[in-house]
């Protein structure tokens, strides 16, 4: 956005798109996310790190993204206030609470696979990354 769309748009309407974009956006990536390292594991020869007895690779991305709609709703919940005061979240930011959120959900929410539950924290926090970077092209973010 150039400097005179910025004026246009106030940080209340930045926040409320960014927490739209978070629970709609965040539960897309991490489902495609999750599917791809599924399907390419085997291709590159890293399946024996992956669960056996797997469910097939729809049901696998309909679950992460029926599941990663919490953490990704605390995410939001967790960058609105950053949103609301500066216009904006530093990538920083949107890693931790991606980790931080995934961690709460798993917690409340059942993981069929404990295992696992590191390398999805750090795929959680990538996740989130990608999301801010899709706001930020978008213009959603207020421009340093």
């Amino acid at each position: 956005m150039t400097s005179n769309q910025d004026d246009d748009v106030s940080n209340g309407q930045r926040a409320f798109w960014v927490f739209l974009g978070f629970t709609l956006v965040g539960p897309f990536f991490a489902a495609l996310a999750i599917v791809i390292v599924v399907v390419l594991a085997p291709v590159f020869k890293f399946d024996m790190l992956l669960p056996t007895a797997l469910p097939p690779v729809g049901e696998i991305g309909l679950r992460a993204f029926v599941w990663s709609a919490i953490p990704s709703a605390l995410a939001a919940i967790a960058i609105v206030p950053f949103v609301l005061k500066t216009g904006a979240f530093s990538v920083f930011v949107a890693a931790a609470s991606g980790v931080i959120a995934f961690t709460i959900a798993a917690l409340l929410l059942p993981i069929g696979y404990p295992a696992m539950l590191t390398v999805l924290a750090v795929l959680a926090g990538l996740v989130a990354i990608s999301v801010r970077y899709a706001m930020d092209l978008g213009g959603l973010l207020r421009a340093d």
